[in-house]
């Protein structure tokens, strides 16, 4: 499960394409753009085949209510990297020249320092400068000033970008977020939920978990359904490994005892060999080999990965 803030924010993103027209808008307020129609994920692998595949976090195709089509070219960054500085133009040409259509770069910052830093673009040359649209925290509404006409996406990546700073009414930040939940689709807000869950602080995320168990949306009992099946699976698992367990070491104790009746019981290399073994069909060709002939050979398979029955 994805639990940084890059793993969260590029999951909305690619989930919900068309949000990157929004955070254009918000990325660049003196902008003027024709309202999105419809968006796509396109491939986001960005360099030539070799050794090495450069890949975006996220490139998406919108159509625009005036007839034009656009890539948006979408990267998160948490922290500065000048190797991806120099990576960032090289993304933008190839699109271009694969797609053919205008190209945008939208840099999803998790500071407001590191948005500063990108907001004078990337500098190529003696006048030879791309343009980049930076968006920092401060460049969203916090969760707590949106609406319930804002796109549910946005207020959960400004949700995200604003996880490590706490909020002036904590009760007004989890119930924002709670009905931002609730517009999303159920099984992609049960993911949200648990990824912002691993961002949020303590007593943050306690909140969110208590409004749910007193409130009653659609997502909230699916993440409870969500959190029954992965603790099922984590019981049947260690279940499963404390029967193999169990059964490994009858089997050995079983197989010492053979040894003790049948010879002088076991030497080092033996000994070895069974307390390394973790399958208990071959413990049990061992077992029928010492009752019957009362040899026993130890080999190097003792030690292979554990086989149940």
């Amino acid at each position: 499960m994805p639990g940084t803030l890059h793993e969260v924010i590029v999951k909305l993103v690619q989930d919900q394409p068309a949000i990157a027209a929004d955070l254009l808008l918000l990325a660049d307020t003196r902008r003027r753009q024709a309202g999105c129609v419809s968006a796509e994920t396109r491939s986001c692998s960005v360099g030539s085949p070799g050794p090495v595949e450069r890949r975006a976090d996220c490139v998406v195709k919108l159509s625009l209510d005036d007839g034009s089509e656009r890539i948006v070219v979408v990267e998160v960054q948490n922290e500065w990297k000048k190797e991806k500085y120099y990576r960032l133009p090289g993304y933008m040409t190839r699109v271009f020249e694969d797609y053919r259509l205008p190209v945008e770069m939208l840099v999803v910052c998790g500071s407001d320092a590191l948005a500063r830093r990108f907001r004078g673009g990337i500098e190529l040359g003696p006048g030879n400068r791309i343009t980049v649209r930076p968006l920092g925290p401060s460049d969203l509404p916090t969760p707590t000033e949106l609406t319930d006409e804002v796109e549910p996406v946005v207020v959960l990546l400004a949700a995200a970008l604003g996880a490590q700073t706490p909020p002036d009414d904590p009760e007004l930040f989890v119930s924002t977020v709670d009905r931002a939940l609730g517009r999303v689709e159920t099984q992609r807000a049960v993911d949200y939920t648990m990824y912002l869950l691993e961002l949020f602080a303590k007593e943050i995320g306690t909140l969110l978990e208590t409004l749910m168990q007193t409130k009653s949306r659609p997502y909230h009992s699916a993440y409870s359904d969500r959190l029954r099946e992965e603790g099922l699976e984590r019981g049947l698992e260690e279940g499963l490994e404390k029967g193999l367990e169990k059964g490994l070491e009858e089997m050995r104790h079983v197989l010492f005892d053979l040894l003790e009746k049948k010879s002088q019981g076991a030497d080092a290399e033996q000994r070895q060999a069974i307390e390394g073994c973790r399958d208990l069909h071959r413990l049990r060709l061992w077992i029928t080999e010492v009752a019957i002939d009362g040899r026993f050979e130890a080999t190097a398979q003792g030690s292979d990965e554990p086989k149940g029955e």
